[in-house]
């Protein structure tokens, strides 16, 4: 079994300010905010959760921005290489899904030609048969066979287009809008952008039916 690669970004800086942070989770665990010393102390603790987010910034931001370049660069000429061949399929694909199309429908054609004559045929042999029963004096047994439906089993003719190993048509289901105001409301989506604006816009003063809008108090943390 082939095992995942990691790479080692580990340096001195980025070690020595990893090991800083093990302790912090236990620091909060254990401060209990009741009075306004412990309030302080809570805060004291979040300006060095702050300041240390900012070391290990400086220390693997670097690192991540030359990782970042080098798939960047890697992504880019994985693309150009690619490239050609996906002219190419976008070449042969709409052609061999042209041929089928074509293919089946000159087969359903065919199939509905077919059963067509069958009918035909049908009918006629129907008609011979009750003309036969009128000579023979027998007009209800005539009618009846006139009257009978006329039944004519489905004609299925094969498929022609050759089977390429590896090569496979697919049904893909799609849809385009042709008039926006005719789509029933549980097929719509609000526009969670647009109101998100408005709410941060307006503070409020703004009111959208259906939407409450409403703030919630959030600590933001500074360094010395």
């Amino acid at each position: 079994m082939e095992t995942a690669r990691v790479i080692n970004i580990a340096t001195d800086e980025t070690e020595i300010v990893a090991k800083k942070a093990l302790s912090i989770p236990e620091q909060a665990r254990a401060i209990q905010v009741v009075d306004n010393e412990t309030y302080s102390q809570a805060g004291e603790i979040l300006i060095t959760i702050k300041g240390l987010r900012k070391e290990i910034g400086a220390a693997f931001d670097p690192i991540i921005k030359k990782a970042h370049e080098a798939h960047k660069e890697a992504k880019a000429q994985k693309d150009k290489a690619e490239a050609p061949l996906i002219e190419a399929e976008n070449i042969i694909k709409p052609a061999l899904a042209a041929y089928d199309r074509e293919q089946e429908r000159l087969r359903r054609e065919e199939e509905e030609r077919q059963r067509e004559i069958a009918r035909k045929a049908e009918e006629e042999r129907r008609l011979q048969e009750a003309l036969q029963a009128e000579k023979e004096g027998d007009a209800a047994a005539a009618q009846a066979i006139i009257e009978e439906p006329v039944y004519v089993p489905p004609v299925v003719i094969e498929k022609t287009t050759p089977k390429v190993q590896g090569i496979s048509m697919q049904k893909v289901w799609k849809f385009r809008v042709t008039n926006e105001a005719l789509i029933p409301r549980e097929y719509m989506t609000p526009d969670m952008v647009k109101i998100g604006g408005v709410a941060r816009a307006t503070k409020g003063s703004i009111q959208i039916p259906g939407v409450e809008i409403y703030s919630e108090d959030i600590v933001k943390a500074g360094v010395r």
